[in-house]
């Protein structure tokens, strides 16, 4: 018994052989399909390999590129450490370089800690959170020297001396040199500035007492006036440094957030 395939093969050959030229013209039609079909699933099947290849090539660079990610993320932890370390040593060493005390002033009519003016955490006063430690400070500096009146105790609680908070002096936009001066250091305070960098003071200067801020520069540690009422103009973009301020005669107190320091006469360096 003949199969399909004998029968289809015979049926094929009398074709060919009654020499019917439609019949040899579809097939040859359909071979030429067939080829360029053929041709096609070659170039496809090329595409494939290449695009495997790629792939592979691909994986093989996203395995470098997480080797050097890993590797930069350790030296950039390492450096922010040595970074983090060096902040420390400052952090303690002007913390520690003149033993605090615990010393109360009479501010606002009865003895009062002064540390209790100062807080990092305070949304009612202007805050500076874009650019450098440094720019933020002056930032601070101009803003209440630019907006700030400049008022006198008694004119405004008729008291020869009343320290205000600094929301207080935000409100009234009034105010004398420790009122400034406070509002001054909350501000570089709420803008993210360390608090060891920060110090009020108050003291003596041609004409009396006077309180006035330091800022210890984050480009090269050096202690800057940032005085925005006596003399602003010397102190505005770190013009006058700590060691610099002849007219400053010394202090009777200066203090942070956390400590309180008396008798810093000029010797911050």
């Amino acid at each position: 018994m003949k199969s399909i395939k004998t029968y289809w093969d015979e049926w094929i050959l009398s074709i060919a052989e009654s020499n019917d030229q439609a019949f040899k013209d579809t097939i040859a039609s359909l071979g030429e399909q067939l080829e360029a079909e053929k041709v096609l699933n070659d170039e496809l099947i090329a595409d494939s390999e290449e695009c495997d290849k790629i792939i592979e090539d691909l994986e093989i660079e996203c395995l470098d590129l997480e080797s050097d990610l890993s590797i930069t993320k350790k030296l950039l932890e390492e450096a922010m450490a040595k970074v983090k370390a060096g902040e420390n040593e400052l952090e303690e060493y002007w913390n520690t370089k003149i033993q605090s005390v615990n010393l109360k002033y009479n501010a606002r009519g009865k003895p009062m800690d002064v540390r209790k003016f100062l807080t990092e955490r305070n949304d009612k006063v202007i805050s500076f959170k874009t650019g450098t430690y440094d720019q933020r400070a002056t930032k601070c500096l101009d803003w209440v020297a630019k907006n700030i009146t400049y008022t006198r105790d008694k004119d405004m609680h008729n008291r020869s001396e009343f320290w205000q908070y600094a929301n207080e002096t935000m409100l009234t936009r009034k105010g004398d040199c420790e009122d400034g001066a406070i509002l001054i250091a909350n501000m570089m305070l709420a803008s993210g500035i360390p608090y060891w960098r920060v110090r009020p003071n108050a003291g003596d200067v041609k004409g009396g007492g006077h309180c006035y801020v330091t800022y210890l520069r984050e480009k090269d540690n050096v202690w800057y006036m940032m005085d925005w009422c006596y003399w602003y103009y010397s102190s505005k973009d770190f013009k006058k440094t700590w060691q610099d301020a002849k007219n400053y005669f010394g202090i009777w107190f200066s203090w942070n957030t956390k400590y309180i320091f008396a008798k810093a006469t000029l010797d911050r360096k």
